[in-house]
């Protein structure tokens, strides 16, 4: 494999990395600060909530969402830069970009959890009840409810699987732009032209080298 090539599956990656550490620092400059709560005396423990409590769920939420946006839109910017590098070896930058939002999502999750303060939960056993704990940054999968027989053959407690389809969010926007430039740089495109208009110029030659036609003979046609 030539250096260019190396070139050609380094750098989309390169650029992932730096991407996602930006997506993290973003991620959590956009949340912050953390929500607080309480820790409760439950029936099933101590458990944390956010107090007051609606208000904390939402930025819950927008914690998720916020991830989603910003990674979608980074990974955008990814595949088009991707796409442009590997313009001419559209495989290899396939592969690299796909690798490389892969690892952006890897990076910008642990950049940004490592900024926000520990799962309250993991707090709430050892500290008394009331205790104010701030809560954290987190990436919430989706939940599908499984029916009852399905839960059963894959004996599934609670019923309920968790997608991670926020994480998704590299990979399809990365995609996206890449095929977009793919198609943009094509050679059918770059050409340009009507097909009829390029059979029109690779005639010319040809036409310009046949011998030219026959006159027509001076001698009046035979009478039937």
């Amino acid at each position: 494999m030539t250096g260019r090539s190396w070139g050609v599956l380094a750098t989309p990656v390169l650029v992932a990395v730096v991407l996602g550490a930006v997506g993290g620092w973003l991620w959590w400059s956009w949340w912050a600060p953390a929500p607080l709560g309480r820790v409760y005396d439950t029936a099933a423990g101590k458990t944390w909530y956010p107090d007051p409590f609606d208000p904390g769920i939402t930025r819950d939420f927008s914690g998720t969402a916020t991830y989603v946006v910003l990674a979608f839109a980074l990974a955008v910017l990814l595949g088009a830069v991707g796409g442009w590098i590997a313009r001419h070896r559209a495989v290899a930058g396939l592969v690299a970009v796909l690798a490389g939002s892969v690892a952006a999502g890897v990076v910008m999750t642990v950049v940004g959890l490592a900024q926000s303060p520990p799962d309250p939960q993991d707090k709430a056993g050892s500290v008394p009840v009331g205790t104010v704990v701030p809560g954290h940054l987190e990436v919430t999968p989706a939940e599908v409810d499984l029916p009852g027989w399905l839960a059963d053959v894959v004996r599934d407690d609670d019923g309920v699987v968790r997608l991670p389809t926020p994480y998704l969010a590299w990979p399809v926007g990365a995609m996206l732009a890449y095929l977009v430039v793919m198609v943009s740089f094509s050679p059918a495109t770059s050409a340009g032209g009507s097909p009829g208009h390029a059979q029109g110029r690779s005639a010319g030659p040809a036409s310009a080298g046949s011998p030219p036609p026959a006159r027509p003979s001076g001698a009046p046609a035979p009478r039937g």
